[in-house]
C-alpha cells in the first residue's frame, strides 16, 4: 500500500513540474512574441535595445554584443523602409525554467517608394530569465529561407520531453562542439550528425527551408570544424548552447561563417543536438 502511495505521489510531483515547465515555456513564447510587436512599432534599434540581456549576443556579421553596439548607435530618422516582423512556431525550456530558445518565421515587408516582394527568413534567439524574472535574448542567429515557412498566426508548438527523470551530473557542456567535430571527422559529416542529433532537431542554412528529418541531413551535412568562442548552460544542467566559428574543411568549397547549437539531455542524461544554426561570412 505504502509504494502504491509514493508512487502516485511521485507521478502527481512530476505532473506538477510538467505543468509548471509548460507554463513557463508560454511565458517564454509571450515574451517573444511581444519582442517582435514591440520592434514592429518601434523599430529595429529600439526593440532590439529592450529585450537584449547586457552580454547578448547577435551576429552582424562577427559576434557582438547586441544591446551595447545598438546603444552606440544613433537612432534612425525619418520612415522606416523595412517593417521587421516574426513569430515563434517551435521552443523548448529547461526544467529550472531559466533557459530556453524558440525559433519561427520571419516577414521583411518593404514600405519605401519601389517596394520589393516580402522576404522571408527564420529567426532562432535563446533566452536567458534574469534577476528581475524577466526573459532577454542571450543569444540570436536568423538565416533567410526562399519562401515563408509558416504564416505570422502560426500555433506555438512545444518540443517534446526529454525523459530525464533526475538533475544530471556535472558535465562540460563547452566540449560538445569539439566532440561533434571528432566524430564527423572519424566517420563521415552525415553518420556523424547522425550520432549527436536528438530525436527532435533542426537544422538551419542560408537559402534552404528548415532541416527536420533524417534523411535530408546528406544535404547540408560536411566535414566541419567547429572552434568554440562561449555558451551557457541552465542551472538545471539539462540545456544549453554554444556558439563559436566553423570551417568545412577537404570540402570542393570551402566555407567559414559562425554557428550556433542548444544541446538537450537526453532521458539517459547524455547530451545531443537540437538545433543546428549557420551562417557564412560575406565573401
Amino acid at each position: 500500500m505504502k509504494l502504491v502511495v509514493i508512487s502516485m505521489l511521485i507521478l502527481a510531483l512530476a505532473a506538477m513540474a510538467a505543468g509548471q515547465i509548460s507554463k513557463d515555456l508560454e511565458n517564454l513564447a509571450n515574451a517573444e512574441r511581444d519582442f517582435a510587436a514591440e520592434t514592429v512599432k518601434v523599430g529595429f534599434r529600439d526593440g532590439f535595445i529592450k529585450y537584449f540581456a547586457d552580454d547578448g549576443i547577435g551576429f552582424g556579421p562577427e559576434p557582438q554584443r547586441t544591446r551595447e553596439v545598438l546603444l552606440q548607435s544613433p537612432a534612425p530618422t525619418g520612415p522606416r523602409k523595412v517593417i521587421f516582423n516574426w513569430a515563434p512556431m517551435f521552443g523548448d525550456i529547461s526544467a529550472a525554467g531559466d533557459l530556453g530558445y524558440t525559433t519561427g518565421p520571419v516577414l521583411y515587408t518593404d514600405t519605401g517608394d519601389n517596394p520589393r516582394p516580402p522576404r522571408h527568413g527564420m529567426y532562432f534567439s535563446v533566452w536567458q530569465k534574469q534577476a528581475d524574472g524577466s526573459w532577454k535574448v542571450a543569444i540570436d542567429m536568423g538565416v533567410n529561407v526562399p519562401s515563408a515557412v509558416a504564416g505570422m498566426d502560426t500555433k506555438f508548438v512545444a518540443a517534446g520531453k526529454s525523459g530525464l527523470s533526475k538533475k544530471p551530473s556535472e558535465a562540460d557542456y563547452r566540449k560538445l562542439d569539439w566532440d561533434l567535430w571528432g566524430t564527423i571527422a572519424k566517420e563521415s559529416p552525415v553518420k556523424g550528425y547522425d550520432s549527436w542529433l536528438n530525436k527532435e532537431f533542426r537544422i538551419h542554412r542560408a537559402g534552404i527551408m528548415p532541416i527536420t528529418d533524417r534523411k535530408d541531413l546528406a544535404s547540408v551535412a560536411r566535414q566541419t570544424k567547429f572552434e568554440f568562442i562561449d555558451g551557457k548552460v541552465a542551472s538545471s544542467n539539462d540545456l544549453a548552447f554554444t556558439y563559436g566559428k566553423y570551417t568545412t574543411v577537404n570540402e570542393p568549397k570551402e566555407e567559414t561563417g559562425y554557428y550556433v547549437h542548444v544541446w538537450r539531455r537526453n532521458g539517459s542524461g547524455d547530451w545531443k543536438l537540437v538545433a543546428d544554426i549557420q551562417n557564412d561570412l560575406p565573401k
